[in-house]
C-alpha cells in the first residue's frame, strides 16, 4: 500500500541532489520495506533496514527466491501463516517473508489476505504471486550492492554523521500493519530532528511538525483492497534551515 514505485521517478532526482550537493557517500533508509527507492538510488555505501525480521530476512536470501515453488496454495499459504503466528519451525525465516510479502494481497504479509489467481474485471487472469515474486526477481540484480539489517532506527543509527537518510515511515491516521502499528510519531520526529544537525534527513509523509518543510508533493491513488483505491497527496519534507 506505501509503495514509492510511482513515484521514485520524482524523488529520485531530489536525492541524488542532495548527496551530490553535501559530497555524501552513505546512503541509510530506515523503513525500507520493498527497496523500491534504495535499490535506484547512486551512492557509495547503501544500508537498508526495517525492524521487521522476515522482510530482512527475505532480503538477506534473495539467492533462495528462484527456489520458490512455482505457485501457492491457499491452503499452503495458510500453513504458513500458522507458522508464523504460533512461531513454528516447519519453514526458515526467509521463506516465511517471501510467502507473506508476495503472497498476501498487495503484499501486506499475511494482513491483506492471500492473493491467488484472480479474475478482473476486464475479464482477465491475474496470478498476483507470479507477479510479485517475477518483480523481486527482476529487482534483485539492483539489491546486490545494499547492506541489510534488522532493527530498530534509533538504536541502529543515531551515531551516524554525513549521511543521507530517507524516512519512509508509516503514515498517520492510515490503517497500519504488523510491525508498523503503534508507531511512536513523537519518537521518530525528536529523533529526526536530531539527526538532521549533523546528517540530511528526507522524510515521506502526508504532514509533519512546524519545523519541517514540505519540498515536493503529488497527489496519488492509494490501494486500500481489492475493491477500494483512495486519492492521497505525496509529500516529502526537510528541516527547514
Amino acid at each position: 500500500m506505501g509503495s514509492k514505485s510511482r513515484i521514485v521517478d520524482n524523488i529520485l532526482p531530489i536525492i541524488q541532489e542532495r548527496l551530490r550537493d553535501y559530497n555524501i557517500k552513505t546512503y541509510i533508509e530506515p523503513f525500507c520495506g520493498g527497496c523500491n527507492v534504495i535499490d535506484k538510488v547512486q551512492c557509495d555505501i547503501k544500508i537498508a533496514s526495517d525492524n521487521h525480521k522476515y522482510l530482512i530476512e527475505m532480503f538477506k536470501n534473495l539467492n533462495q527466491i528462484q527456489n520458490l515453488p512455482e505457485f501457492i496454495t491457499k491452503e499452503h499459504y495458510s500453513d504458513v501463516r500458522e507458522c508464523f503466528n504460533k512461531k513454528l519451525n516447519t519453514y526458515p525465516d526467509w521463506y516465511i517473508g517471501a510467502v507473506g510479502f508476495l503472497a498476501s494481497y498487495n503484499g501486506r504479509f499475511f494482513d491483506g489476505g492471500y492473493a491467488g489467481i484472480v479474475h478482473t474485471k476486464a475479464d482477465t487472469e491475474r496470478n498476483y504471486y507470479d507477479e510479485a515474486k517475477r518483480n523481486l526477481l527482476e529487482q534483485i540484480p539492483r539489491l546486490q550492492d545494499i547492506q541489510f539489517q534488522c532493527g530498530d532506527y534509533e538504536e541502529l543509527y543515531s551515531d551516524r554523521i554525513d549521511c543521507l537518510f530517507y524516512c519512509d515511515i508509516p503514515y498517520k491516521n492510515t490503517k497500519q500493519y504488523g510491525s508498523s502499528k503503534n508507531f511512536d510519531y513523537d519518537r521518530f520526529w525528536n529523533w529526526a530532528e536530531k539527526m538532521s544537525e549533523r546528517n540530511i534527513v528526507l522524510v515521506s509523509e502526508h504532514e509533519a511538525p512546524s519545523e519541517w518543510e514540505c519540498i515536493w508533493q503529488q497527489e496519488v491513488k492509494r490501494t486500500i483492497d481489492n475493491t477500494k483505491r483512495v486519492k492521497a497527496v505525496e509529500k516529502l519534507f526537510e528541516i527547514r534551515e
